[in-house]
């Protein structure tokens, strides 16, 4: 099948990350990846003018701004075409320039996953939220996400529920926003609801007053990631050790980022510590 005879499904990967605690208080989250497909970055009732690679090619060299964003996604992806990430990253900054949102969306998990790029959480936050002003949901999903899990910003479960409430708004996100409630809720902390849901048309309107571009993070050039360094050779021991060291408290390692698709995965959030009792009186 001609891959151009349909749509050119982007791959829509949210985060899906709620880690660690806050203010003393300790959550475990599992994320899942999941398979499926995302809005379309080609929907079949869009009209565009190109039929084949060639045409498509051509009309990116000329700087159509979706035919940039479709080109660069293929690339990306190797849909079509031989994957070639250097080639497609310009050509979805191109498009995410002229505002279009699933360029932007997918600029944003190019840099949260690191794929050609030096991995930037805080950079992939502001294409997140330039997508979420450019119109997709899951823009406003991975911001909420990102504040929920502490991804590239401190943890703020207040702002990262006003942002899914928005993402669930549009038809993102599942049952992520009654889970996040559920988790405050436990945490015994119901003001932040109450503030999330008083603060979600604020973002609205702080997303309206403003053109798109203005919320892309400033271009610049493209940063391929380190090549990893050569492992050090092991030290030579030439003492016994003469005291075992103490042993500490480990924190766990927060559980590597997985990439579901939409809709976002269910996470599992262990119960809240039970409340301190006072001591009896003898």
């Amino acid at each position: 099948m001609n891959p151009l005879s349909a749509p050119s499904v982007r791959f829509l990967l949210c985060l899906g990350v709620f880690t660690s605690g806050l203010a003393g208080l300790t959550t475990s989250v599992t994320a899942a990846e999941r398979t499926g497909s995302a809005p379309v970055l080609m929907k079949a009732a869009d009209r565009v003018p190109w039929t084949n690679l060639a045409e498509l090619e051509a009309f990116a060299a000329r700087g159509h701004l979706q035919a940039c964003a479709q080109l660069g996604e293929q690339l990306l992806r190797g849909d079509g075409v031989a994957q070639n990430i250097p080639r497609a990253l310009p050509l979805l900054e191109q498009a995410a320039r002229g505002g279009i949102g699933s360029a932007i969306f997918r600029l944003g998990m190019v840099y949260e996953e690191g794929q050609g790029v030096t991995r930037d959480r805080l950079r992939a936050l502001e294409y997140f939220r330039a997508a979420a002003a450019a119109g997709e949901p899951e823009g406003f999903f991975n911001v909420g996400a990102a504040y929920v899990g502490a991804h590239g910003v401190k943890r703020d479960y207040t702002e990262g529920l006003a942002w899914i409430i928005l993402a669930a708004k549009r038809g993102a996100g599942g049952n992520t926003e009654q889970t996040v409630r559920d988790r405050i809720l436990k945490l015994r902390r119901p003001e932040w609801i109450r503030a999330a849901e008083a603060r979600a048309p604020a973002i609205e309107r702080e997303l309206a007053a403003k053109p798109v571009a203005d919320f892309l993070p400033a271009s610049g050039a493209l940063v391929p990631p380190r090549a990893a360094a050569p492992a050090a050779p092991a030290p030579v021991i030439t003492a016994p050790v003469q005291k075992a060291p103490v042993p500490g408290k480990i924190q766990p390692a927060a559980p590597a980022l997985t990439l579901p698709i939409a809709p976002p995965p269910a996470f599992d959030l262990p119960p809240p510590p039970p409340p301190k009792t006072a001591p009896s009186k003898p």
